[in-house]
């Protein structure tokens, strides 16, 4: 439950103000919250950080960057023109990246992330030259942020794919070439698995809190059955629609294909309830379309609200992806419907779901190994309770072959008691 001062909070950011002197919010039209801190006689500076966290606190990673700026220290120094820069340098090679089509190329959101990740690194080292980085240097750059480990390995991974488009730029390496790309083969530190994978209990428990009708189970069955990203769930809407098929454009990971996906009967009852005369299917309280991170937070409050704090939107992307891989899903199978590039993604959860049915199979032929040690291999003797004496085995003939009418071979004999 959020406290009044975090409320009035979320209030002055909603107007616009911000509790930081010198500090306002801009919001653009897909409603998302820019914060800029504009102090007198410097330039406009936008900050990196998240204002709030998920409970609605101010955060410490903003309040660190607010007092860090208004020190005289802004970690800004991709926005320096490429031309200004030193060639060679790690600044002036993640200059030239952003440029590049590889770039470009990637969604929005992704090269967001590049440039606030990789323009903190060069904000430290973006003077050294690039054709000097080491892989022992990179190591010691992550292991400097082992306290946050998922950021730690972002950085290797970003900056592997710096390196990567380097060197498949035959100027840029005719120029400053470089042997190898001083990224490879570092290993992640994070061990986590990432976000919460839905169980089937609170996959249950969640539809029981929220009836057909509502926007939450709506969304739910959206994300649930199409196994798809909140920022591509947004934009969905009555449009997408062509027969019994949902159709979208990914806006990562597909590199801009068509994904064609059958409505299932759950999420066909889902959208019969849906309210009609809208542009997407999901929208606001006040009747506008969600934002990607306005509906992480609804979702948040959702899952909250039917004490599931453990639970998210990816998290339900993750276990689509899992029942889809326990039902016997290819790898080619889930990159189609998940509109992932490669199958590594698609893996993980194949090589889960194999493991499981693996284990299975193998205590099976256990209990099946067990009951066959309690069955006899050939029929009891004296099973009449009848004595029998010396001249007992006379009345078996001695020599006879294997054929009708005569005596059983030994193998003859044990799989006629298995029989």
């Amino acid at each position: 439950m959020k406290t009044p001062k975090t409320r009035s909070i979320m209030q002055s950011a909603n107007r616009k103000k911000i509790p930081f002197k010198y500090c306002s919010a801009d919001v653009d039209r897909h409603g998302n919250v820019r914060i800029y801190l504009r102090r007198p006689g410097k330039s406009k500076y936008r900050m990196q950080s998240a204002l709030l966290d998920e409970n609605g606190n101010v955060t410490e990673a903003f309040t660190s960057e607010y007092h860090r700026v208004m020190a005289g220290s802004v970690d800004k120094p991709t926005d320096t023109r490429p031309e200004e820069l030193k060639p060679g340098t790690i600044s002036w090679l993640f200059a030239q990246y952003q440029r590049s089509k590889t770039f470009q190329t990637q969604d929005s959101a992704t090269q967001r992330d590049k440039h606030s990740v990789l323009g903190r690194y060069c904000a430290a080292v973006g003077h050294l030259p690039f054709q000097k980085l080491r892989k022992s240097d990179v190591e010691a750059s992550q292991m400097k942020r082992r306290e946050t480990p998922a950021a730690a390995d972002k950085l290797v991974k970003y900056l592997k794919a710096l390196f990567n488009w380097a060197l498949s730029d035959n100027d840029l390496m005719a120029r400053f070439p470089v042997a190898r790309n001083p990224a490879e083969g570092i290993s992640k530190i994070n061990r986590s698995d990432g976000f919460h994978t839905w169980s089937v209990g609170e996959i249950s428990a969640f539809r029981e809190h929220y009836p057909l009708g509502t926007t939450a189970r709506l969304a739910f069955e959206l994300l649930y059955n199409l196994g798809i990203r909140r920022s591509d769930l947004v934009q969905l809407g009555p449009g997408n629609l062509d027969g019994d098929t949902i159709k979208l454009v990914p806006q990562k990971g597909s590199k801009n294909e068509l994904l064609v996906l059958p409505i299932t009967r759950a999420l066909m009852e889902a959208l019969r309830h849906a309210p009609e005369g809208q542009e997407t299917f999901l929208t606001t309280e006040y009747g506008k379309p969600f934002s990607s991170n306005g509906f992480g937070n609804k979702m948040r409050d959702w899952c909250d609200t039917a004490g599931l704090k453990q639970c998210s939107s990816h998290g339900l992307r993750k276990s689509a992806a899992t029942v889809l891989a326990e039902a016997g899903a290819t790898e080619y199978q889930l990159m189609a419907v998940f509109g992932w590039s490669d199958s590594k993604t698609a893996r993980i959860y194949t090589k889960k779901a194999e493991q499981k049915r693996l284990a299975k199979s193998a205590f099976e032929h256990l209990e099946t190994s067990k009951e066959r040690e309690i069955v006899p291999l050939s029929p009891h003797r004296n099973s009449s309770g009848t004595k029998r004496g010396k001249n007992a085995g006379k009345s078996t003939p001695k020599k006879r072959s294997g054929g009708p009418g005569g005596t059983r071979t030994p193998n003859q004999s044990v799989m006629s008691g298995r029989l």
